[in-house]
């Protein structure tokens, strides 16, 4: 192969044997660099694709626009597109060394013909992500790899091109690798762009008292059914309500996400349905270990079923029913606080009368949702299985993390038992700001010239985030201090306690963005790791309620403190590579 430049034209010609490629550039700061591989120029009907190692580069084809044929049928000139004269263009850099030890520029200085290197645009280190690009806007809605194999074959892919441009045995085998690049399915793809209410920002900040709204009937609980039994059946329905209702939440909003709300709200329902029997076997437990009646299965039953009640009204958005459902509950759990026992079985009464209404509320948001003719959610749900598992061990690792360090304070511990009230109050907040992190990232693509530019944007996003998801449970927390202090509960195992919980938001708002991500690996593993710190460590010292160790809460509460910090330093160590990659937010 020769490369050769006519006198007094800007051109390169390349000869192919008996055939030559003729290209012509619009200004010197067009480049062709040529490594130590052989080129190969193949030239097929549509396309003219330069091979260079592993790279291919594409370029018009001569029977395009701004191509042209000569007389010579043997002769194909390309001619790119000449930038607009407005427009700024960057000189390339000097050539590199050729083998013999000169510059690529040295030819022209010494009188010789001038040696052009052209940097042809668009070359890609990752073709599938061109791919993926380029069909994004027919498969923003995708739910399985068959409709995107349905999608590449509709847009002339073949098991050979797969093969051969991609490495992919098949068209099928491509699918599934653009299938999971895509990400979640749209339903809304716009969605990104569309501004946040401040109605819906109030909606998502009542999560968090929401969470909190049956804890103000417990204290007339515990004065009927006994304090050691009551706390270890709700502690244990807490638990498997956490994770019942977040993989039941997870997999609705995969159906919904897939254009199959009528399977939606099917499954919600069962899971409703189902809540009760799953409470009353979690009350049995715990009769059966410390023995009791009938009433700590009744509120076992009751508290399952209230967190799929909630569930469902929050996926619907019904906030304000189960606040309405509550409301007479907590108004005479509150007085039963103030009058004593005078009011306990009002407050009894109203409590499960609310949560009665809740969930007769869910069930019947559940009826009559989507169309009869509605596809099966099954096939959907059956490729969802991994996130399904994923999102049901996070659970369940979260309300460890969670309920290890407060159960056993609940009993003779007000001061460390009410340290959780700031987090839980806080909540709403750290959803609100998860839920609006995808929307500020994609703007900071669109501000972002280049990747080092997008990255510092997004590191000063997250710990600002963060920041704001420490703040407010701290500014919760010291409301709690002044009222332990003016009380007389305030104690140093209370505050670092309290201050435990603080960072925990911060914690959650990380694992909120790790989940959308489908980290659920990372997730569990990281609070199994705080987990093992806080418990080994202390009881190496000690200090671990949870083996019979209670004699120093004040280590115990440290330990716990210090776990969680390295906690929150594990979760953003997970999501630095996610944050700092563009694709993920286009």
């Amino acid at each position: 192969m020769t490369v050769n430049d006519e006198a007094g034209t800007e051109t390169v010609r390349i000869d192919i044997g008996d055939k030559t490629v003729r290209i012509e550039l619009p200004d010197e700061t067009t480049r062709i660099e040529l490594p130590d591989e052989t080129p190969r120029i193949v030239l097929p009907d549509e396309t003219v694709r330069m091979d260079v190692g592993d790279r291919t580069v594409r370029m018009p084809a001569p029977n395009t626009a701004g191509a042209h044929r000569t007389d010579n049928s043997d002769t194909q000139v390309i001619r790119p597109p000449i930038p607009p004269q407005s427009r700024r263009t960057r000189r390339a850099p000097a050539g590199p060394a050729r083998p013999d030890g000169t510059s690529a520029g040295a030819d022209k200085a010494a009188g010789g013909p001038p040696i052009h290197t052209v940097v042809l645009p668009r070359i890609s280190d990752d073709p599938l992500e061109e791919l993926v690009d380029r069909m994004r806007p027919k498969l923003a809605r995708a739910v399985d790899a068959l409709q995107v194999a349905a999608a590449l074959e509709s847009d002339g892919f073949t098991d050979r091109g797969a093969k051969v441009e991609y490495g992919f045995a098949d068209v099928f085998a491509l699918a599934v690798e653009v299938y999971r690049r895509l990400g979640p399915p749209l339903e809304q793809p716009a969605a990104a762009d569309t501004p946040r209410t401040w109605r819906a920002g109030l909606r998502v900040l009542a999560h968090g008292p929401l969470y909190a709204l049956p804890s103000a009937v417990f204290p007339a609980v515990l004065g009927v059914l006994g304090q050691r039994s009551v706390v270890l059946a709700l502690t244990l329905a807490s638990a498997l309500g956490w994770l019942y209702a977040g993989t039941a939440a997870f997999a609705a909003y995969k159906l919904l996400g897939g254009n199959r709300p009528r399977a939606a709200a099917r499954l919600l329902r069962f899971a409703t349905v189902g809540a009760p029997f799953a409470g009353a076997a979690c009350g049995f437990l715990v009769v059966a270990v410390t023995g009791g009646g009938w009433g700590l299965v009744v509120l076992a039953m009751c508290q399952l079923g209230y967190q799929l009640a909630g569930t469902v009204l929050v996926f619907y958005r019904r906030e304000g029913v189960q606040a309405l459902t509550m409301v007479p509950a907590v108004v005479f759990g509150c007085a039963y606080l103030l009058a004593g026992p005078a009011l306990r079985t009002p407050a009894l009464v109203t409590a499960a009368a609310g949560v009665t209404a809740a969930y007769v509320a869910a069930l019947l948001l559940t009826r009559n949702r989507g169309d009869v003719a509605e596809a099966s959610g099954l096939p959907l749900l059956r490729l969802q299985l991994p996130g399904l598992a994923g999102v049901t061990w996070y659970g369940l690792c979260s309300a460890a993390l969670l309920l290890h360090a407060e159960a056993p304070y609940l009993l003779n511990r007000l001061d460390i038992a009410a340290a959780v009230a700031p987090l839980i109050l806080a909540m709403g907040f750290v959803e609100w700001r998860a839920e609006g992190f995808r929307a500020a990232a994609v703007r900071i693509t669109r501000l972002s010239h280049r990747p080092e530019d997008f990255q510092r944007a997004m590191r000063v996003l997250i710990a600002r985030e963060t920041l704001l998801c420490l703040a407010v449970p701290a500014g919760l927390g010291l409301v709690l201090v002044a009222g332990l202090a003016l009380t007389g509960w305030l104690s140093a195992p209370g505050v670092v306690m309290i201050a435990a919980h603080v960072v925990l938001g911060g914690a959650y708002y990380s694992a909120f963005l790790l989940a959308g991500f489908e980290r659920f690996g990372w997730l569990c593993w990281s609070m199994l790791a705080a987990l093992a710190v806080h418990i080994g460590i202390g009881a190496a010292l000690g200090a671990a309620p949870l083996l019979g160790r209670t004699a120093h809460p004040l280590t115990d509460t440290l330990l716990y403190l210090g776990s969680v910090v390295a906690l929150q330093g594990l979760f953003l160590y997970g999501l630095s590579p996610f944050a700092g990659q563009v694709r993920h937010f286009r």
